[in-house]
């Protein structure tokens, strides 16, 4: 779907808007949700230890569906600690690899080969790094089994106020990457609508270049209008965000170890935005953007 077509289409779920939707109407939604995703052959679920991948993982596992968990990192990642954690818990089959530097860098090269050239202006520099990081975290990790689905926790960070950005609306504003924070009904729209051309088409782009799908439960029209009806205090307050998904997880028999766990983006969590600062340095630059420009002035035409 073109961004044009999706962006008509978000604004046409926000008319179908609801009042007083219940925790469990949300539940049993994300169930359906992600049952109904579900392959008829062995798939894959990315699996980072936070509340989102893994509230797919117990509903896959509660299923009896035929899967396994992959999860990517540098040594000392957060995200292989909290997959393994998740993991143990729920008894889940994890399969997970820590990845050299110099290997990161060739899943850099394949990603910026993957992806469009970039047209650079004012801050979508910042963007562009971590579409070709978590890119490499992507590639990196359904490189890792023979499955052909994988299902993928993205979404729920618009959908239920995870991102930083929605902490600043609900508390004092600010800016973010230049620009007035709106206010935090406006800006997960807003978010949402960013969804089609930052992830989805960059995770299709990813997956299909090695015959692979992604698929995102959360990323339902029926998610995203029980979601987008809740008032912004079931999802954010000034100790938590994504309350009323944690508080779900948490009845799903999920432990708060996990559920409450605070996850970075997967550039931070895997470690691969901190490797990418070591290949700069390594290679001569003192700036991650001028590696990158190195890699793209390499990219194939």
């Amino acid at each position: 779907m073109d961004n044009s077509d999706w962006n008509e289409h978000i604004d046409y779920l926000r008319t179908r808007t609801k009042v007083n939707v219940s925790k469990e109407q949300l539940s049993n939604a994300l169930k359906k949700c992600v049952t109904e995703s579900l392959p008829s052959r062995p798939f894959g679920v990315l699996l980072s230890g936070g509340v989102d991948s893994t509230l797919i993982a117990k509903i896959c596992k509660d299923y009896h569906a035929d899967f396994r968990c992959f999860c990517v990192g540098i040594k000392g990642s957060t995200d292989i600690e909290g997959a393994k954690i998740a993991a143990d818990m729920l008894k889940l089959n994890l399969v997970s690899k820590e990845f050299e530097v110099e290997e990161i860098e060739d899943l850099l090269i394949k990603s910026i080969n993957i992806l469009p050239a970039p047209e650079i202006y004012n801050d979508n520099y910042i963007e562009y790094i971590v579409k070709v990081s978590v890119s490499a975290v992507l590639l990196a990790a359904i490189n890792l089994g023979d499955e052909k689905v994988f299902l993928s926790g993205i979404g729920a960070e618009e959908l239920f106020a995870g991102y930083h950005r929605h902490a600043l609306s609900a508390n004092k504003g600010g800016k973010w990457r230049g620009k007035e924070i709106k206010e935090i009904e406006e800006e997960s729209w807003d978010g949402i609508k960013r969804l089609n051309d930052l992830v989805l088409n960059r995770d299709k782009m990813v997956s299909s270049s090695i015959n692979k799908q992604i698929v995102s439960p959360y990323i339902t029209d029926e998610l995203i209008i029980l979601a987008m009806s809740l008032p912004s205090i079931q999802k954010i307050d000034s100790k938590s965000n994504k309350k009323i998904l944690r508080e779900i997880a948490i009845e799903m028999g999920i432990s708060p170890i996990i559920s409450e766990r605070k996850k970075k983006g997967a550039q931070y969590g895997s470690g691969f935005d901190k490797a990418i600062s070591r290949l700069a340095k390594m290679n001569g630059f003192k700036l991650k953007k001028r590696y990158l420009d190195s890699l793209l002035e390499n990219r194939e035409k």
